[in-house]
């Protein structure tokens, strides 16, 4: 069994992502409530059911504005983009072979400047990397080409009583239209909008529930189903959580989990026993994975609380969108090492964000045992013989089947 250790900044509000447009739903069976530790264990199911041969991408260790220390990724077909809701620039790579190509915006407080950001997408079509950011709660556009801003977009809607949590979106470049998520703490936005480019609202989804004010909420999408929007509820143990879906401009819960003991709305809870959860809707399957934390260490550094823990991974939860089966299984990286993991699945691929540590361990792992091809694997030893603890991180991706 792997520990892992991590380490996480809290400041006074958490990250909010959400997400957006229209989507197909493979599964109509309605809601499913379900209850964490009745749920049924299944047989283990191997990534290699659910993702095709991976990529391996070295990022650049040339320039020291390249250099990452984990971060969201964000995936198009020629670029890789890495963000983070602390003060970090988006980097910006070529995917083909990981050089760094510019940062996209800058750290400040001044036009098209930003402290954080919460959702990021690479827009390819209109060669713009659209960026919300956190305090601001704006949304800005910048050229791919150069970095610099393009246009602060007007928003039709914007939430109050969530100044730190920004808003995610899709954007259509095609169209010119963008679809907006918010968070549902009070009615001064719905559920859901999608706009024109000036801030005309073309259709929204009104709200039909609200989350307690100052509640530890964030909204999670991963964007894993062409033309769908999922929304992913997390509450750091405040209420049940649930996953959501849109389709036909209509918001649809699809999955209401259980964790344990819930809290108040105010209560941050990370404790020995609490669990921690990431969630993903892929094109058959919703998949929860689950954290159970211990040795749970704080201190406070001015900005924040430090936080530093370690988790046990437990098996996930995973719904079956076609016959509406839940059970708890465990996922087994068959790809890399055998070993059971907590993936992460994002704008249709399985994505890792190895440092460039882990990866020497993990590689030559993969190399031994992992269910890939010769090319695949002679990629590897071609990244091993050339990387060092103190080089940047390698980005893995492997395409959604």
């Amino acid at each position: 069994m792997k520990h892992i250790q991590i380490s996480i900044l809290l400041s006074i509000s958490l990250l909010l992502t959400v997400s957006s447009c229209g989507q197909q739903q493979a599964w109509d069976g309605g809601l499913i409530s379900v209850q964490y530790d009745r749920l049924p264990q299944r047989e283990d199911i191997l990534l290699s059911e659910w993702a095709g041969e991976p990529e391996f991408i070295a990022l650049d260790s040339s320039d020291p504005e390249a250099l990452i220390a984990g971060g969201e990724v964000t995936v198009s077909d020629h670029y890789i983009g890495i963000y983070s809701p602390m003060e970090t620039p988006f980097k910006l790579f070529d995917r083909a072979t990981g050089k760094f190509l510019r940062n996209v915006g800058n750290i400040g407080r001044g036009p098209g400047e930003y402290t954080g950001i919460s959702f990021a997408q690479i827009d390819e079509t209109g060669m713009k990397v659209w960026i919300s950011t956190l305090n601001t709660n704006k949304v800005y556009s910048y050229d791919i080409s150069t970095g610099h801003l393009s246009e602060d977009l007007p928003l039709a809607y914007k939430g109050n009583g969530n100044p730190n949590q920004g808003y995610n979106f899709v954007v259509d470049s095609k169209a010119r239209t963008v679809t907006i998520a918010g968070v549902p703490y009070d009615n001064s936005c719905p559920a859901a909008w999608c706009q024109d480019m000036q801030g005309n609202v073309i259709w929204e989804i009104p709200k039909t529930g609200y989350a307690p004010e100052n509640a530890m909420l964030r909204l999670h999408t991963s964007l894993n189903v062409n033309g769908a929007l999922d929304i992913c509820q997390v509450s750091m143990n405040t209420q049940q959580d649930t996953l959501f879906i849109i389709q036909d401009r209509e918001l649809r819960p699809l999955l209401t989990m259980n964790l344990g003991e819930t809290y108040g709305p105010n209560a941050l809870t990370i404790g020995d026993g609490d669990y921690m959860h990431d969630s993903f809707i892929l094109p058959d399957y919703a998949v929860v994975n689950i954290n159970k934390t211990k040795m749970v260490q704080s201190r406070n550094t001015g900005s924040g609380v430090s936080i530093n823990m370690e988790m046990d991974l437990q098996p996930s939860i995973i719904l079956d969108r076609r016959t509406g089966e839940v059970s708890r299984r465990t996922v087994i990286n068959d790809l890399i090492d055998n070993e059971k993991t907590a993936p992460t699945f994002k704008n249709g691929y399985l994505v890792s964000n190895y440092s460039a540590e882990y990866f020497i361990e993990d590689g030559a792992e993969a190399i031994r045992h992992g269910n890939l091809s010769s090319s695949a694997r002679k990629r590897i030893s071609d990244i091993l013989e050339n990387i060092s603890e103190e080089d940047n991180n390698v980005i893995i991706l492997a395409p959604l089947k």
